[in-house]
């Protein structure tokens, strides 16, 4: 309890009581006992706004002692107030001689109040509460609302108890042409006629008594034009408790005519989450269900009272779905960072009530409260026979390719075979063999030999051994081989790298094939001049760059590069790049490649960083 002068407290007691000046220091003493027992915070301010009576709870929302604000001025005390609410109120209730009621937050104490001012004789009586959670949950609220309907193809609108507006979707807005603002916090009985303000509270009492409306009603008269509309009131149920009413309103009007056509919109816009044929399941921020529509349950079997944590784990064991989006979002930025948070799959397994696994894609939505996730929303669809069509898609087009690869084959080998089986009737008709014919039938030989070699590598499955390796000690080792050849040619080798360790996860001999392949295919592209091999990190990637100067490749047969028996070497066969994406490809990596006819080529080959935590196999 703080220190003043009793015969000041007791003025300050008889101002708050009526000017009774004949306290006595016990009942001063009592007073003030009783005041700091109260979870409310009480104050007194007299004529002159300076601090009289500050109980304990007052004192700590004023963040100061109290001791320290008795006989200060308000303002001097917390200038930022000026030009507030707070000021603007309570200036209102000493010149009005009238009481003040008012919600409003505090942001330098990041705080909501609840302040009620009573004026008096000798100055103000001030009566303040802490409402910050009480705000918190209403954001909450909203928030889970927002993602639940906002998106939904008939109009919807939430609405609290007592019968005010607190959110409609876009459909909404698109149906009734009336500001946003306007519906927003005004009672919804404001903007119905006279003639059917009977029947809509009917269904807005039921609703919020937890048992489900609907009703048509003809706006033709308001709008000046055939307007028929369907009425869906369900209760907003948060945790066995209904807080709130569901709107669902469905233009009829080309339906209206048809008996069949109206039941069967009465019965789709029964519930919001049931009008949908996704799947739709939301989880709280224990990853418990709380949401779980007709569509789910058909898609997998399961009803929502079944499933309880260990049949959710069951049924997501696959792709632990509970696991994803662990992410953090700066709720106080805007709506940007939540979007940025969504997160999309397109190939997923969960597994149904009888065993049997689908194929699925979702989006996941996160459900933001202040500064953190309090629960996850994911939309999604069987995929399964999709997935059967495109595999078998995908099967046809292999058959296609080993096709074309077989005529290349052919084609490839025939050539080499009609020049041996030539020379050979020469010799046969000439009775001998001259050195020339002999060594240009073992250059066929030696070409038929590589083009087999390299299909072999194509065809035959590799045996996959991977380790961690320096992907700095790899090139290193590389470039040691060919720089050989290189001198020979008046070639230069450069490496360039940041002297950062990178590490890749991968399969030694293929990954030197590749960087082999794409230097040697330089070397060849050149008669002098400088081959830069630059290695740096980008993210979660390693990258090499392999630069030449050679002849280059023209831009119109860059989209061919990779191709089987596409190349631009008189004597190549076009396999050896084929082999290199397809190993890159194989450790989720990627090659780009980039040329000017006349300047040069660079490859770029990107594969993933080794993590450290992360357990491969």
């Amino acid at each position: 309890m703080c220190t003043y002068e009793s015969n000041q407290f007791a003025n300050g007691i008889g101002s708050i009581m009526g000017g009774n000046e004949s306290t006595t220091d016990s009942l001063v003493d009592s007073f003030s006992q009783t005041m700091d027992l109260l979870s409310e915070g009480i104050l007194f301010l007299n004529l002159n706004w300076q601090f009289e009576y500050i109980n304990q709870a007052a004192e700590k929302m004023l963040k100061k002692d109290r001791s320290i604000l008795l006989g200060e001025d308000i303002w001097n005390e917390y200038p930022h107030l000026i030009k507030t609410l707070f000021y603007e109120a309570y200036h209102h209730a000493h010149l009005k001689n009238t009481s003040v009621e008012f919600d409003e937050y505090e942001p330098k104490f990041d705080t909501w109040f609840h302040v009620k001012a009573y004026p008096k004789e000798t100055g103000l009586l001030v009566i303040m509460q802490d409402i910050t959670e009480k705000h918190v949950a209403m954001e909450v609220v909203e928030e889970s609302y927002r993602t639940l309907f906002q998106k939904h193809p008939d109009a919807v609108c939430s609405i609290d108890l007592d019968g005010n507006f607190l959110a409609i979707n876009t459909a909404f807005k698109n149906l009734f042409p009336i500001e946003e603002r306007l519906f927003l916090g005004s009672n919804y009985l404001k903007f119905l006629p006279n003639d059917m303000k009977k029947k809509v509270k009917e269904l807005f009492y039921f609703a919020k008594n937890g048992k489900p409306q609907a009703t048509e009603l003809n706006f033709s008269k308001k709008f000046n034009r055939p307007f028929y509309v369907l009425i869906t009131t369900l209760p907003i149920i948060v945790q066995s408790n209904i807080i709130g009413v569901y709107g669902i309103i469905k233009d009829v009007t080309a339906e209206r005519d048809s008996l069949e056509k109206y039941l069967s919109v009465s019965q789709t816009n029964e519930l919001v989450l049931n009008s949908v044929e996704d799947g739709i399941v939301g989880f709280d921020d224990s990853s418990n269900v709380v949401m779980w529509n007709r569509a789910a349950e058909k898609m997998t079997g399961y009803k929502i009272e079944e499933l309880t944590p260990e049949i959710v784990n069951k049924m997501f064991k696959e792709d632990r779905l509970l696991n994803r989006s662990e992410v953090e979002i700066d709720t106080s930025n805007n709506e940007k960072n939540l979007e940025e948070s969504i997160i999309r799959v397109a190939n997923a397994s969960i597994f149904r009530k009888d065993g049997k696994p689908i194929i699925i894609e979702y989006v996941m939505t996160p459900i933001a409260g202040v500064g953190k996730i309090v629960g996850k929303v994911y939309t999604f669809r069987d995929i399964t026979e999709k997935k059967k069509s495109e595999e078998l898609l995908y099967q046809s087009e292999k058959l296609s390719a080993v096709g074309q690869l077989a005529a290349g084959i052919a084609h490839e080998i025939r050539n080499p075979l009609t020049s041996l089986k030539g020379f050979l009737q020469l010799i046969e008709i000439s009775g001998e063999g001259k050195p020339e014919y002999f060594e240009i039938m073992n250059s066929e030989f030696v070409r038929i030999e590589q083009i087999l070699n390299e299909l072999l590598i194509l065809s035959k499955p590799q045996t996959v051994n991977k380790e961690v390796s320096s992907l700095n000690c790899l090139l290193d080792h590389i470039i040691t081989l060919l720089n050989t050849q290189a001198i020979i040619k008046n070639i230069y080798i450069e490496k360039k790298e940041d002297g950062s360790k990178i590490n890749i996860y991968c399969t030694n001999n293929q990954i030197k094939q590749v960087f082999m392949n794409f230097i040697k295919n330089a070397i060849e592209a050149m008669e002098s001049g400088s081959i830069i091999v630059e290695l740096r990190k980008e993210n979660e990637y390693a990258v090499v760059d392999i630069i030449d100067e050679g002849c280059g490749i023209p831009e119109s047969l860059l989209s061919r590069v990779g191709e089987p028996f596409f190349t631009t070497k008189e004597r190549g066969t076009g396999l050896g790049l084929m082999v290199s994406y397809q190993i890159i490809d194989d450790h989720d990596g990627d090659i780009k490649v980039e040329s000017k006819e006349g300047e040069g080529t660079k490859f770029t080959v990107r594969l993933p960083l080794h993590q450290e935590n992360n357990t491969l196999t």
